[in-house]
């Protein structure tokens, strides 16, 4: 009988989890709690019941997360990947369930490397602002927990699309956990490997459902964003020789080799483009360059961005983001708005918006000395 009711305070809790049933935060967390305590009492010896007891143990962790407490969200994702370990291996619905608890735990581990928009927090440039040792640590814990979640969805029936499904998340947020650690090569590799998996699992479906499309333009500004990051040598170029630079983004990889600095003739042999077709390219797209000057008195003073036109952007055609520096510095230095020669002053670049000044295409400063 206690596990009848038990069973049945599941059910309820289930109403309110799918959003059929309204409850505030703290109804929510009574409601788990009670609902956790009823489940403990007869799962030891009931590897259903157990697997059950750590799906709601996720739950609570959701609830922590959602409510800012990230640490208590970690101690509750623990407790239900340790009690959904043993049913994993068992039944593949288990197992499906202990392989989302270890993506949640990944993105409540990797929560301080992104910002509230969810991109990256840190710069990907070695001599930028880096994350503290604790944060690192939990990133690279992070990147462990996505792994062994990839290790159960590859062990599972590939021709269930369920699996199929949870394998191209899984290899999806891989890309988020490398991106956050400042390796945009593989975030963009991983990127691509979901885009195409995707593809083929929802390529099928008619009709397609609005939520694919969402969930693949999601991906496309992932993976452009992605690009925009990555270096030409070695980067951009090893995503080509891969195969893992779609068609329809070589443009884009174009013009970021172009930003970069690359030769034309160079960016051709890189990526395996005729001359022609490089030029034609830098000719027919440019780049939304976006600049800011700043000054400053001293070495140690605050920084002060200046106004228009000294903040600004514009569309640049075939030119590196250096080129455009070195144009916008030497307007600078014959105006009249150049401060005294003992002030402090400098200018980046970005590509597309301003950003973080690690994050900037390239950078000019100037000190007195």
């Amino acid at each position: 009988m206690e596990r009848t009711a038990a069973l049945r305070l599941d059910a309820e809790w289930a109403k309110v989890r799918s959003g059929r049933a309204g409850a505030s935060p703290r109804e929510r967390e009574r409601m788990l709690t009670d609902l956790i305590t009823a489940l403990a009492a007869h799962a030891e010896d009931d590897l259903s019941l157990t697997a059950r007891l750590s799906l709601r143990y996720g739950d609570l962790a959701r609830h922590h997360f959602d409510t800012g407490r990230r640490e208590d969200a970690l101690a509750a994702v623990d407790i239900a990947i340790r009690r959904c370990e043993e049913p994993a291996r068992h039944d593949e619905k288990h197992a499906r369930w202990y392989a989302r608890a270890l993506i949640s735990q990944a993105v409540y581990l990797a929560e301080p490397l992104s910002d509230e928009l969810g991109l990256p927090r840190y710069a990907l440039h070695p001599m930028g602002e880096q994350p503290s040792c604790g944060e690192r640590e939990d990133g690279l814990a992070a990147l462990a927990a996505t792994r062994r979640a990839i290790e159960v969805w590859e062990s599972l029936d590939r021709s269930d699309p369920r699996n199929r499904e949870g394998l191209a998340q899984a290899h999806a947020c891989l890309g988020d956990r490398l991106e956050e650690l400042g390796l945009p090569v593989e975030a963009a590799s991983w990127a691509v490997r979901a885009e195409r998996e995707f593809h083929a699992l929802w390529s099928a479906c008619d009709p397609p459902e609005a939520a694919h499309a969402v969930a693949l333009e999601h991906l496309d500004d992932l993976l452009e964003r992605r690009l925009r990051r990555c270096p030409f040598d070695g980067g951009l170029t090893h995503l080509r020789a891969e195969n893992l630079l779609p068609e329809r983004l070589l443009p884009l990889a174009v013009l970021a080799a172009r930003i970069e600095g690359v030769d034309p003739d160079a960016i051709a042999a890189g990526l395996g483009l005729e001359g022609a077709e490089v030029r034609r390219i830098l000719r027919a797209r440019s780049w939304r360059a976006v600049w800011r000057f700043d000054v400053r008195d001293g070495a140690d003073g605050p920084w002060t961005p200046l106004t228009h036109p000294w903040r600004g952007t514009d569309a640049v055609t075939d030119r590196s983001a250096e080129a455009v520096v070195a144009e916008l510095a030497d307007a600078f230095l014959h105006s009249p708005d150049r401060p005294p020669p003992s002030a402090h002053w400098r200018i980046a670049v970005w590509w597309e918006e301003e950003d973080h000044l690690d994050d900037s295409r390239y950078r000019l400063a100037y000190a007195p000395s």
